[in-house]
């Protein structure tokens, strides 16, 4: 009876040695600061997780990249293990982004997690509780009501600038860029221009048509000489009634006024010598004549 008394409490002893507690998974978390923090600002929370060799941590449990909610962007996960007597050693370094900017000082919380670990006899969670963080406003919601930091701000002045070189340099390149074009313009236009108006019927139709027709006669005379002076330019030589075949051939633009060309010197022969005096109508076809002599020239180019 008492040996077998003593072989039981024997065998509880050695029952209760192989029930005791495996050991716990020891975490270490660091925090950024609680207070002063502002939009843009990077936090960084350190774990240190000291997990028995009879654990493994579940990566798929570590929180992954992105946005959180309005506040938080999470940036960066890094994770690293290193061997320890017992177990492992791993550190967990995250990286939260501050997105929100409160117009007056808060508190917002960095977000909790539950990580998981696989193992034996059974598996494994282990909660992050969250962290405070203490948001400061960028600037106070109403300024102070000193020089230059009221609601309203006066409108600073524009600086002046001095234009005076970028201004002479445009006008010079202004200048450069005429040169060549008033060049053109004088030899398609202005030169041809000139020509046409300096032609000789040119300058008698505009003495003519200057005249009027009850004028005095010694400048209807005059005009008739012009007319002469014309027709002698244009055939380079003294044209008289007896070189018009000629001069009709040598410029067939003309060939047209044959005839008129002849009136034209029998009427020059009758008032120069004759000693007629030129009427009315003697006055409405010398012009009409001139007209005549004006197309023509205009047509020979």
């Amino acid at each position: 009876m008492c040996a077998c008394l003593g072989v039981l409490m024997w065998s509880g002893i050695g029952t209760a040695g192989a029930e005791e507690d495996p050991a716990p998974i020891v975490a270490q978390v660091s925090d950024p600061r609680a207070f002063g923090h502002l939009v843009g600002d990077m936090l960084t929370r350190t774990i240190v997780l000291d997990v028995p060799d009879r654990l493994r941590l579940d990566e798929a449990s570590l929180p992954s990249t992105g946005r959180i909610g309005q506040s938080f962007e999470l940036r960066r996960v890094e994770r690293s293990w290193l061997p320890t007597l017992t177990g492992r050693r791993y550190t967990l370094v995250l990286d939260y982004q501050v997105f929100r900017a409160p117009r007056e000082p808060s508190v917002l919380d960095l977000p909790s997690f539950t990580l998981h670990f696989a193992g034996t006899p059974r598996a494994e969670e282990l909660r992050i509780d969250f962290a405070p963080v203490g948001m400061t406003p960028l600037a106070p919601v109403e300024a102070p009501l000193r020089a230059g930091l009221g609601n309203l701000r006066p409108d600073a002045p524009p600086p002046r600038v001095d234009t005076r070189p970028e201004r002479l340099r445009l006008g010079l390149y202004a200048l450069l860029a005429l040169l060549p074009l008033g060049h053109l313009a004088m030899v398609y236009l202005g030169w041809p221009w000139w020509q046409r108006r300096h032609r000789p019927f040119a300058r008698a139709r505009r003495r003519m048509q200057e005249l009027p027709v009850t004028g005095p006669t010694g400048e209807w005379l005059e005009a008739w000489r012009a007319l002469h002076v014309a027709l002698d330019a244009t055939a380079n030589r003294v044209l008289h009634a007896g070189a018009v075949d000629r001069f009709v051939a040598e410029r067939p633009a003309y060939a047209a006024l044959r005839g008129d060309l002849a009136l034209f010197f029998e009427r020059s022969e009758r008032f120069f010598f004759g000693g007629q005096i030129p009427i009315e109508a003697d006055r409405l076809w010398l012009r009409e004549f001139c007209q005549r002599c004006f197309d023509a020239e205009r047509g020979a180019g």
